[in-house]
């Protein structure tokens, strides 16, 4: 792990805490983030623009990050693209079942950033559940947001 998110991890207070690091294209935020000796777990994770995205922009990131996050329970893809409203949501492909339980990822991309959370659906009703990273995934999530907001003609 890169030593600025690993020593933030290393000295996050108590569980459920606010986790936030300064990354070089936007700010990672966690709510009620809980380090453990091997993983991390969180509400959800934000990543927040230094610079605000066009929509087009926004769209480039979205299919940067359904390419590059391929490490999570399950494959993500696009499924609504909102112009009017400068929104990309991407989802789960495949939702993990447990029984009648149904978790999946959903990742909103607007101009100002990036929301990830997840989802159990049950019944009809769906209610927020934790996000469940190891120490070295949380990482490199981070610097995959980071990446993938970095504007295609500065990349190497």
């Amino acid at each position: 792990m890169s030593t600025g998110i690993r020593q933030c991890l290393d000295n996050h207070p108590a569980p459920n805490r606010k986790f936030e690091t300064a990354l070089n294209q936007g700010k990672v935020t966690a709510s009620d983030l809980t380090v453990e000796k091997v993983g991390v777990s969180a509400r959800q994770i934000d990543y927040r623009f230094n610079q605000a995205k066009s929509h087009d922009e926004a769209v480039g990131v979205a299919e940067d990050l359904v390419k590059r996050v391929d490490y999570l329970l399950e494959p993500l893809a696009i499924i609504e693209q909102d112009a009017a409203q400068s929104q990309v949501q991407i989802r789960s492909q495949k939702p993990t079942t447990d029984g009648d339980t149904r978790r999946y990822y959903e990742m909103n991309v607007d101009g100002g950033g990036v929301t990830l959370e997840r989802y159990a659906a049950s019944g009809g009703t769906r209610e927020a559940d934790d996000i469940h990273l190891t120490r070295e995934t949380f990482e490199r999530l981070c610097h995959d947001l980071d990446d993938a907001a970095t504007p295609l003609k500065t990349r190497s």
